[in-house]
């Protein structure tokens, strides 16, 4: 629901739109940025599981969108644009893009208002707080 109230890297605001990571870490690492600060994270987050069927085709970001400092902030029109287009154009459910954080992994777009949507199954839904250490305030 956050894509309706606020822009992303990948939507301009007012699209419904699903972040996911492909590894549970790259996710945890994706929440702590976007958070001002850490007294901001939620005690009751769920780390959850998503299965995509072999089936459906995930399409990557093409490298011409990934124009230098498109994993700057403020986020890049071209990266803004590209995720708007992918959402509204409804022809593909998932979009693979790379992390700004840790570039060498991706996370995927999910628009869950594409009609395959109903064929990703939640495998698991668990608790996940993040280690004190991560939050502990070295200065």
């Amino acid at each position: 629901m956050g894509g309706l109230f606020g822009p992303g890297r990948w939507h301009k605001k007012g699209n419904l739109v699903i972040y996911t990571s492909e590894h549970a870490s790259l996710a945890a690492w994706e929440k702590i940025v976007h958070v001002a600060s850490f007294e901001n994270l939620h005690n009751n987050l769920l780390l959850v599981k998503i299965e995509i069927p072999d089936r459906i085709e995930i399409q990557t970001v093409l490298q011409n969108i990934l124009v230098t400092g498109w994993d700057s902030f403020p986020f890049a029109i071209e990266t803004v644009n590209c995720g708007t287009s992918f959402l509204q154009g409804k022809e593909f459910l998932a979009l693979k893009v790379p992390s700004a954080i840790i570039p060498d992994e991706y996370n995927v777009i999910l628009n869950p208002l594409h009609p395959d949507i109903q064929f990703c199954k939640i495998i698991s839904k668990i608790p996940f707080v993040f280690d004190k250490r991560v939050l502990k305030d070295y200065s």
